[in-house]
């Protein structure tokens, strides 16, 4: 689970969409599947509220690391989901102004 706190956090991830373009999908409140478009896998992303802070959690072996003893990392999945995010609420706003 990765706090979301600035977006500068995501950059690197954010960059790396543009060689690899991600499609999300909401499958439930809070609950999204991304998936990459040139490779094929899919990975689900949640985003939820602890302690009313933001925190993202992806099923990549960067988000959820399961060798060793790494430390989650934003990925480009979260990030996918963060600017999908991002894009909804500004439609939203343009509509209601």
């Amino acid at each position: 689970m990765i706090q979301i706190q600035r977006p500068e956090q995501f950059q690197r991830a954010a960059e790396r969409l543009l060689h690899e373009p991600q499609s999300v999908r909401r499958q439930e409140p809070g609950l999204f599947s991304v998936r990459n478009k040139r490779k094929g896998t899919e990975y689900p992303v949640r985003i939820e509220r602890v302690g009313g802070k933001p925190f993202a959690t992806c099923y990549c072996e960067a988000g959820s690391p399961t060798k060793g003893d790494r430390l989650p990392l934003p990925c480009k999945h979260v990030a996918a989901v963060l600017i999908f995010l991002r894009a909804v609420r500004a439609m939203r706003q343009r509509a209601v102004s």
